[in-house]
């Protein structure tokens, strides 16, 4: 059910190839370590996805959406136990299609302000991934694990 985009922008994030900042300085390149979205601390996966103060408002959003009341995970290893677990608030298949969204619109998010020089709010970015979220379910709701998808979307809006 996921989003072969999506599925392989996490997939490299997760064997940790993705080219942040701090990446870039190991490989030699001469650049700033600063974050793209924050400008506040070094850009690493974690920080970037996970920690930045626009990451973390865009989490937010999706989290409450989710029918979650906080944040179980704050670091990259734990992220993927989150996405796993099962429990009574979500299905596993609209979290995995919600992370796997929120995480390639924060590094489109990232790579936009990098090279375009344009920034968009979290509460913009959010309703991009929202707007993604739905279509996905529409797209697949004729099978049979994506039928209550849209309602447990939806529900807490």
């Amino acid at each position: 059910g996921h989003v072969r985009r999506h599925a392989f922008t996490a997939w490299v994030i997760y064997q940790d190839r993705l080219p942040t900042r701090s990446r870039l300085l190991k490989w030699g390149m001469n650049i700033s370590p600063s974050c793209c979205l924050c400008d506040a601390a070094v850009e690493d996966i974690t920080h970037l996805f996970l920690n930045c103060e626009v990451s973390e408002g865009i989490w937010n959003l999706v989290l409450r959406r989710l029918g979650y009341s906080f944040r179980a995970f704050h670091t990259w290893t734990s992220f993927p136990e989150w996405m796993s677990l099962r429990d009574t608030v979500t299905s596993r298949t609209l979290k995995m299609i919600v992370a796997q969204a929120t995480i390639t619109n924060i590094w489109t998010e990232r790579n936009t302000r990098l090279h375009v020089g344009e920034a968009r709010s979290p509460a913009t970015i959010f309703r991009l991934i929202d707007r993604f979220i739905k279509d996905v379910i529409l797209g697949k709701r004729k099978l049979k694990k994506f039928q209550p998808l849209m309602q447990l979307w939806i529900r807490y809006e």
